[in-house]
C-alpha cells in the first residue's frame, strides 16, 4: 500500500490522483487505530502474574546433618521476638547497638525456639518438646507450638520417639509434653535431671517452696502446670531422672551446665569422632553472648554460674572443633565457634544435605 502511495504521488504523466490518496491515507489511519485497539485488548485480557497474593508462610521448620552416623533433625518450634535490652539486662546500650549493627540486626530481634531429634540408629531420641502450643496468651509463647507439624514434616510420628530428654524447666522445652492431659509421646521415655523437676514432682519439696513463696498465685500455677505436664508419664511408669554426667544411650551423655537453671543440663552427642554439644539455654542470643560471654540473660536464675558454664563450653568447643546446637539460636541453630578479638565468633552451618541421602 505505501508503494502504490508513492506511485499515485508520483503520477502518471506527472497527475496526482488526490482524491485516491486521501482515500489510502484514510485507510491507513483506520487500520493503524484497529492495531493499536486490538493490542490494547490483548494486554487487559492477558493474567498479571505479579499480582499474585504475598504468602507471608515459612518452609518446614527442619533441618538434617549427619553427625557420624547418627542423624540429627533440628526441629523449630516458633520464633519469638524480644528486646535486647530487656532480654540481656547486662549489656550496654553501645554493646547492643555496636552487636547488632554488626549482625544486621535491629530490635526487636527474633528468637528460635528449638528442639534437637536424634536417631542413632537404634534409639529415636529428642532433646526438649517446645511449647506444645501452651500458654499461647504469653508474649514469651504467642506463635509457638509448631513442634508437631515440624516432626511430621520431617517424616517422623511422635509414637516413633523412644526417649525424650530435657535440657530444664523452661515452659518453651517442656510444654510439647501433652496434648490436653494426655501423653503426646505414648511410647517415650522421660528423663530428666533431679535437680530441675525435685521442686514440681517431690510433694514434700513441693509444698516446701509454696510454703517458702507464700503461696503465691503465679508459683503455684507454674508449679502445677509442670507437675501435669510430667504425670501421665510418671502414671505409665515412662519417667526417671538422673543427676550429673552420666551415659543415657549409647553415643548420648548428660552435662551438668547449673546456672541458668538448678539443673540446667547439656546433652553431648558422639558418633565415630564428631561431638555436638546440644547447649540448652546458654546461649540466649548469639550477637550477643558470643562475642562476650560474660553478658547474662534475664532468665539466668544464677548470672555468674550461668557465664562460667558458657565460657567453659565455649573454650571446649573451640579447641575440639566441636558442633554446637542451641535451643534460642537463629534456626537450625547449629554451627561452630572460633576465637575472634572479642570474645567467639558464631558461625552457623554451612547448608547442605546428608551425606548418606546424597548417596542414595
Amino acid at each position: 500500500m505505501v508503494m502504490e502511495t508513492l506511485q499515485l504521488i508520483s503520477g502518471l504523466n506527472g497527475e496526482i490522483h488526490l482524491w485516491r490518496l486521501a482515500l489510502m491515507i484514510k485507510n491507513i489511519r483506520n487500520a493503524v487505530l484497529l492495531a493499536v485497539g486490538l493490542l490494547l485488548v490483548i494486554f487487559h485480557l492477558a493474567p498479571t502474574y505479579a499480582a499474585a497474593p504475598v504468602v507471608t508462610t515459612q518452609a518446614p521448620g527442619f533441618y538434617r546433618m549427619m553427625l557420624g552416623d547418627f542423624e540429627i533433625t533440628a526441629l523449630n518450634d516458633g520464633v519469638i521476638a524480644y528486646d535486647t535490652a530487656e532480654l540481656l539486662p547486662s549489656a550496654t546500650p553501645k554493646q547492643i547497638e555496636k552487636s547488632l549493627h554488626a549482625a544486621g540486626l535491629m530490635d526487636p530481634v527474633g528468637m528460635s525456639y528449638n528442639a534437637y531429634l536424634i536417631n542413632t540408629g537404634k534409639k529415636l531420641v529428642l532433646i526438649d518438646t517446645g511449647t506444645g502450643g501452651k500458654l499461647s496468651n504469653s508474649p514469651f509463647f504467642a506463635g509457638a507450638g509448631r513442634l508437631m507439624s515440624n516432626l511430621g514434616a520431617a517424616g517422623y510420628q511422635p509414637e516413633q520417639v523412644d526417649e525424650i530428654y530435657i535440657t530444664h524447666r523452661g515452659q518453651d522445652h517442656i510444654g510439647g509434653l501433652t496434648i490436653g492431659v494426655n501423653r503426646a509421646f505414648p511410647n517415650a521415655l522421660i528423663r530428666a535431671p533431679t535437680q530441675e523437676f525435685d521442686i514440681f514432682l517431690d510433694p514434700g519439696k513441693r509444698e516446701a517452696a509454696l510454703a517458702k513463696s507464700n503461696h503465691n498465685e503465679k508459683f503455684k500455677e507454674w508449679i502445677q502446670f509442670t507437675h501435669d505436664l510430667f504425670k501421665p508419664y510418671i502414671k505409665a511408669r515412662q519417667f526417671e531422672s538422673f543427676s550429673g554426667d552420666l551415659e543415657l544411650t549409647p553415643g548420648i551423655r548428660s552435662l551438668a551446665t547449673y546456672g541458668h537453671t538448678p539443673g540446667h543440663t547439656s546433652y553431648v552427642v558422639e558418633s565415630t569422632g564428631q561431638t555436638l554439644f546440644i547447649l540448652g539455654d546458654l546461649v540466649l542470643m548469639a550477637a550477643m553472648q558470643f562475642a562476650d560471654p560474660l553478658i547474662t540473660s534475664a532468665f539466668d536464675g544464677d548470672p555468674q554460674a550461668a557465664s562460667i558454664q558458657r565460657q567453659r563450653i565455649l573454650q571446649l568447643a573451640v579447641k575440639n572443633n566441636y558442633w554446637l546446637a542451641g535451643s534460642h539460636l537463629s534456626f537450625p541453630g547449629i554451627g561452630h565457634v572460633r576465637p575472634a578479638e572479642e570474645g567467639y565468633q558464631w558461625i552457623p552451618i554451612n547448608y547442605m544435605v546428608p551425606k548418606k541421602a546424597a548417596e542414595k
